[in-house]
């Protein structure tokens, strides 16, 4: 009996073993309060168990509109000393603005992220009067520029992705973040930055068109407003054709998955049991 309890070990052991997944980080949007991602994580450790999954929780309500550098840093060290100890690797959900500072942990920082997953994240920007209701009732997008593109206004976590179409000089010239983590603004640590976002083994965009919120939609997917208003997909947009910060490579070596879901509403994809059965789970292997 003695062999085949040992046996019966081993193969316990192993089992526990194969279900030892990355640790799962997820960063949440702006004006999110403190238990706003619980539901996602509650079910990614149900359907995909064995997964250590952290929400990290900082930086909720007003804190989340800190200047977006800021924020990168701080989850970044609360995220350092887990990641330090996954040498297989961790996985980074990031949830609406979320998702943009995951992006800026991905670019800015010697990272161990195999897979990105971006959950409705405004990643080439953001345009439009919903997503400043929320906020700033008080402006319209056709004038936040002279706020949002100020030194003072880039203060504001917002109006460091804030892209107007109509305003690119401004942008270019005020914007201290987005245009930079495109690699459209030339400085000391463009390469790293690529190289960074190179080491991505998956990229997953996930939205939708009834989102409600991101404008337009289709910046959760890379692709954004041209002067007149009309999208310009994502291959078409500049920092895709020229590799800027290296999506381009990631998607010819077939490693960005875009998912569109209609019919799911801005606040309702991380407590969409669909998207994240359908969306997110697969990626977390």
């Amino acid at each position: 009996m003695r062999p085949l309890h040992q046996l019966l070990l081993c193969a316990k052991l192993l089992f526990v073993t194969c279900l030892a997944y990355r640790p799962v980080f997820i960063i949440h949007g702006v004006w999110d309060l403190r238990f706003s991602l619980d539901f996602l994580a509650e079910h990614i450790k149900q359907y995909h168990i064995g997964t250590e999954v952290h929400v990290i929780d900082i930086l909720h309500g007003w804190r989340s509109l800190a200047p977006l550098w800021y924020q990168v840093k701080t989850y970044h060290a609360h995220m350092l000393p887990i990641m330090r100890e996954a040498t297989d690797g961790v996985i980074l959900i990031g949830y609406s603005q979320g998702g943009i500072i995951s992006r800026g942990i991905v670019e800015t920082t010697d990272h161990n992220i195999t897979t990105f997953i971006s959950l409705s994240s405004p990643q080439a920007g953001q345009y439009g009067d919903g997503f400043l209701r929320l906020i700033f009732p008080q402006y319209i997008k056709e004038t936040v520029y002279e706020v949002f593109y100020s030194r003072v206004g880039q203060r504001i976590s917002v109006a460091n992705y804030w892209n107007d179409p109509h305003h690119q000089k401004l942008y270019y010239k005020f914007n201290n973040y987005l245009p930079y983590i495109n690699n459209e603004i030339n400085s000391s640590y463009q390469e790293d930055y690529r190289q960074n976002y190179l080491k991505l083994k998956n990229l997953v965009l996930i939205g939708g068109p009834d989102d409600g919120v991101i404008t337009p939609w289709q910046s959760s997917h890379y692709s954004f407003y041209d002067s007149q208003e009309n999208i310009v997909e994502m291959k078409d947009q500049t920092f895709y054709k020229q590799d800027l910060f290296g999506l381009h490579t990631l998607d010819k070596a077939g490693k960005v998955k875009i998912y569109e879901v209609p019919g799911v509403y801005h606040t309702e994809w991380h407590h969409n049991v669909s998207v994240i059965k359908n969306c997110i789970l697969p990626w977390l292997d």
